[in-house]
C-alpha cells in the first residue's frame, strides 16, 4: 500500500506523538529537533524542485542567450549585470516554486506533502513539455507535447509518492541548477563577454599611427547597414535607384562605388567583424567569436576621438566607446520571461538572437536618427571617427519609407526554418524594399547634417553593409546557396574621400575585408598586425582578387559548402555578378513603383469606381483577421497586409482595394496552407481611415490598361 505523503525522511514526524510529561529541557530539546527536521525537509523538497525547475526553465533559458552574447551587448550589460542575469534565472524560478509549497506548511505536514507532490507534477510536467519541444522541434502548443506533458508530470509525482527513495536522485540533479549555471557563465559564447576583457588600446600602435597621420587629418565617418543586398538598390540597369533611393544615388554620385564588393559571412557576429578588422572568419569559432583587439578602433583610437554605436559587437575599447545601458537586468530578464513565453505559443527565437529586443524593436529608426542628431561633426581639435552600425533594413520588416511603422510579425509569411517556402517572398522583398527606403532616409539625414556643418567635403565617408539578404522561393534567406548568392554576398560599398566631388564605378574584386585597409591606406596609416583584405584602390591588381571565384564563410547553414578541411566557400563570381547588375527588383516604376506589383500594376491608386467591373467571380478569399480594418486608430501601427487563402489557380490576378481604391495587386502563388493557394497583398497606409474601413477584391482579367475587375468574395477565417 502507498503512504500519506508528507516529510518522508523523518518517519517520527508521522507517529503518535509521545505526550507524557516531559523536563522542560528535553520538551524544548525536541522542539528544536522536530523543528530542525522540518527545515531539513523544506531544503530537500526545494532542491527536489530545483532539479525539475531547471530542466523546465532555467536550462532553455541560459542555453539560448548564452549562445546570444549580441542580446547582452545590444542591452549594454556589463559582466556583473550578467552574473546577476544568470544567477537570477537559476536560482529564482526554482525558489519561488519552492516558497508556495512552503506556504502550505502551515495547514499541516499531510497538506505538505500533498502539495509537494502537486508542485512535482507541475514542474516535473512543465520539464518534460519542454524537453519534448526541444527534442522534436514541435510548436510549444501542439497537442502531443502538452499530453506528454501532463502525463509525465502525474508519472513522475506517483513515482516520487510510491517510491521515496526516487527523491535522492531528483535532489542530486538539483544540482543541475549550478551545472547550467556554470555552462552559461564560463562555457558558451556569453562567456566571452564575463571572462574577457575586451579590447585595448596598444600605446605603440597608437604612437605609429600619429606619427602617419597628415597635420590636419580628416574626419572619418562609417556606416554599416544590416542585411542590405546591393541587388536591392539597383534598377536593371546596373545603377542605383534615384527615384526610390534618392540619397543612396546622390552619395554615389560624390564616390567611388565599389560595386564588386561582397560580404565575407551570412551572420552579423562574424560578418561585421570581418569589415571593422579586415580579417576573414576565424574558422575555430561557430559561434560568438571573441572580441578582435585588432581593428579599426584599436587602430585609429589613440589618435581620433571615437563616436561609435556598436549593436550587435563589442570590439570598440570600453574605455573610449561607453556602452549606453538599454535597460539592464530588467529588461534583460523580461527579454528572458518573453522567449520562454513564446516556447509555449510559436517558435521562438534565440534569446531575441535573431530578433535582438534591444535593437530590433520599434525604437530602431529613431534610435538611429537620434544618434545622427546628437554628433557634432566638424567641430575641430582631434579629429573624429563616427561608427553607427544600423540594423536597417535588416528584418523585421515594419517600418515604411517614411519611417512609419506598421503591423509585422517578427517572421513574415512563407517564412519557414531559415528559408522561403515557394509562397511569400514576393511581399517579404516588398516590405525590405520599403524598409529600405527607410535606410535611404538615415543616409540622407547624415548627409545633411555633415553637409549643415560644412564637413561632408573634408570627411571620409565610408558606407557599406555587413551581408545581403536573400528572397528566392525554396531558399535559405540568409545562409548562403547556389541559388541566392547574388543576394547574400553582393553588398554595397561607397568611399567618399576627402576633396572627392564626382563619382566613379569600380567593379574590381573588392570585398568587405578590404574596408579597414582602404580607411588606413587613405590616412596614410599602416596596419601594423596581419589583414586579409587590401585597399580598395589596388583589389584590381591584388594577387588571388580578379579570378573566377570569391570567398564566403563555411558556416554551417550554408547549402553550398566548403571542400573538406577548406575554412570557406569558393563561389563563382561571375554569373552572379551580372545577375545582380541586371535585376530590377521593383516591377512598378516612379517614386511608388514598390506598391505597382505585377504587369497590372498601374492599377495601383486606382478608383474601383473609374474601373470596369465586370460580373462577380464565384471563387471566394479566405483573410485571417479580417474584421482587423473594421476599427482602425490611425495612431496606431496598420494592418497592411492581406493574407488570403484561395483556390484560384496559380498566377491568378487578384486586386486588393481598401475603401474603394485598389492598394495592392498580386499574382496567386502556391499557399502556405496544403491545397489552399496564397493571394498576398500588402496596402499602403494612406488608404486608411479612422474607424470602419472597407477591404474588397477582384479577380483581374485581360491585358495591362483593359483589365477587367471581377468581385471576388472576402470571408474571415484561418
Amino acid at each position: 500500500m502507498g503512504h500519506t505523503p508528507g516529510h518522508a525522511d523523518d518517519r517520527a514526524s508521522r507517529a503518535t506523538p509521545d505526550t507524557s510529561p516531559q523536563p522542560a529541557s528535553a520538551s524544548g530539546a525536541a522542539g528544536s529537533l522536530r523543528q530542525w527536521s522540518g527545515w531539513r525537509y523544506e531544503g530537500l523538497a526545494a532542491l527536489e524542485l530545483t532539479a525539475l525547475v531547471a530542466l523546465a526553465v532555467s536550462r532553455p533559458v541560459l542555453d539560448s542567450f548564452g549562445r546570444s552574447p549580441e542580446t547582452f551587448v545590444a542591452r549594454g550589460a556589463d559582466t556583473a549585470t550578467i552574473v546577476w542575469f544568470g544567477l537570477a534565472v537559476a536560482l529564482v524560478p526554482a525558489l519561488a516554486v519552492s516558497l508556495v509549497g512552503l506556504a502550505s506548511r502551515a495547514l499541516g505536514g499531510t497538506v505538505r506533502g500533498w502539495a509537494h507532490l502537486g508542485l512535482v507534477a507541475v514542474a516535473g510536467g512543465v520539464a518534460v513539455w519542454r524537453l519534448g519541444r526541444d527534442v522534436t522541434g514541435r510548436p510549444g502548443g501542439a497537442l502531443l507535447l502538452v499530453a506528454a506533458g501532463a502525463v509525465g508530470g502525474v508519472v513522475l509525482a506517483a513515482v516520487r509518492w510510491r517510491l521515496p527513495s526516487s527523491s535522492t536522485f531528483l535532489r542530486f540533479a538539483g544540482l543541475a541548477s549550478v551545472v547550467f549555471l556554470v555552462q552559461f557563465l564560463l562555457m558558451s559564447p556569453t562567456a566571452t563577454l564575463v571572462t574577457g576583457d575586451g579590447p585595448q588600446l596598444d600605446a605603440e600602435v597608437a604612437a605609429g599611427v600619429s606619427a602617419s597621420l597628415s597635420d590636419d587629418p580628416p574626419d572619418v565617418v562609417v556606416v554599416v547597414f544590416d542585411a542590405l543586398p546591393t541587388e536591392s538598390l539597383l534598377d536593371g540597369t546596373g545603377q542605383i535607384d534615384a527615384e526610390l533611393y534618392p540619397r543612396f544615388a546622390e552619395l554615389a554620385e560624390m564616390s567611388t562605388w565599389y560595386r564588386n564588393d561582397t560580404a565575407v559571412a551570412p551572420y552579423t557576429t562574424e560578418a561585421l567583424p570581418a569589415v571593422l578588422t579586415g580579417r576573414y572568419p576565424n574558422p575555430d569559432y561557430n559561434a560568438y567569436p571573441p572580441p578582435d583587439p585588432e581593428n579599426l578602433f584599436t587602430l585609429l583610437g589613440g589618435t581620433y576621438d571615437l563616436h561609435v554605436r556598436e549593436q550587435v559587437t563589442r570590439l570598440c575599447p570600453t574605455d573610449l566607446c561607453r556602452v549606453r545601458p538599454t535597460g539592464g537586468l530588467r529588461r534583460l530578464l523580461g527579454d528572458a520571461a518573453d522567449l520562454w513565453g513564446k516556447g509555449a505559443t510559436d517558435d521562438e527565437s534565440d534569446a531575441g538572437g535573431s530578433s535582438l529586443p534591444a535593437v530590433m524593436g520599434s525604437n530602431r529608426y529613431e534610435d538611429a536618427t537620434t544618434w545622427i542628431d546628437q554628433q557634432r561633426f566638424g567641430t575641430g581639435g582631434r579629429p573624429d571617427l563616427y561608427f553607427y552600425h544600423s540594423v536597417l533594413p535588416h528584418d523585421v520588416w515594419q517600418f515604411l519609407g517614411d519611417g512609419t511603422r506598421y503591423q509585422a510579425d517578427e517572421h513574415p509569411t512563407g517564412f519557414f526554418g531559415l528559408g522561403w517556402t515557394r509562397a511569400g517572398a514576393t511581399v517579404g522583398r516588398q516590405r525590405h524594399q520599403l524598409q529600405l527606403q527607410t535606410a535611404d532616409r538615415l543616409l540622407g539625414r547624415l548627409l545633411d547634417r555633415l553637409r549643415a556643418a560644412d564637413s561632408l567635403d573634408d570627411t571620409l565617408l565610408v558606407v557599406t553593409a555587413d551581408h545581403g539578404q536573400a528572397f528566392v522561393p525554396g531558399e535559405p534567406w540568409r545562409t548562403l546557396s547556389a541559388g541566392n548568392a547574388h543576394q547574400i554576398m553582393w553588398t554595397p560599398l561607397l568611399v567618399k574621400e576627402p576633396g572627392q566631388a564626382s563619382g566613379r564605378v569600380s567593379d574590381d574584386d573588392v570585398r568587405a575585408i578590404d574596408v579597414v585597409p582602404t580607411i588606413a591606406d587613405l590616412l596614410g596609416v599602416e596596419i601594423p598586425w596581419r589583414v586579409d583584405g587590401v585597399p580598395a584602390a589596388t583589389a584590381g591588381d591584388a594577387e588571388g582578387r580578379g579570378g573566377p571565384t570569391k570567398l564566403f564563410d563555411d558556416s554551417e547553414g550554408n547549402t553550398l559548402r566548403a571542400e573538406e578541411g577548406e575554412p570557406r566557400v569558393e563561389v563563382p563570381a561571375r554569373e552572379p555578378f551580372e545577375l545582380v547588375l541586371g535585376t530590377d527588383p521593383v516591377e512598378g516604376e516612379g517614386p511608388d513603383g514598390i506598391w505597382k506589383r505585377t504587369e497590372h500594376g498601374e492599377l495601383f491608386g486606382r478608383s474601383v469606381e473609374r474601373l470596369d467591373v465586370g460580373t462577380p467571380d464565384a471563387e471566394t478569399i479566405t483573410v485571417p483577421d479580417l474584421g482587423a480594418v473594421d476599427d482602425v486608430d490611425l495612431d496606431d501601427p496598420l494592418p497592411l497586409e492581406v493574407v488570403g487563402h484561395t483556390d484560384l489557380p496559380e498566377g491568378t490576378v487578384v486586386a486588393y482595394a481598401l475603401n474603394g481604391v485598389v492598394g495592392a495587386v498580386t499574382a496567386v502563388e502556391p499557399g502556405v496552407v496544403p491545397d489552399r493557394q496564397l493571394a498576398h497583398g500588402f496596402l499602403p497606409p494612406d488608404l486608411f481611415v479612422a474607424g470602419a474601413n472597407e477591404l474588397t477584391a477582384y479577380v483581374v482579367d485581360g491585358p495591362p490598361g483593359g483589365e477587367t475587375l471581377r468581385p471576388a468574395e472576402l470571408r474571415d477565417g484561418d
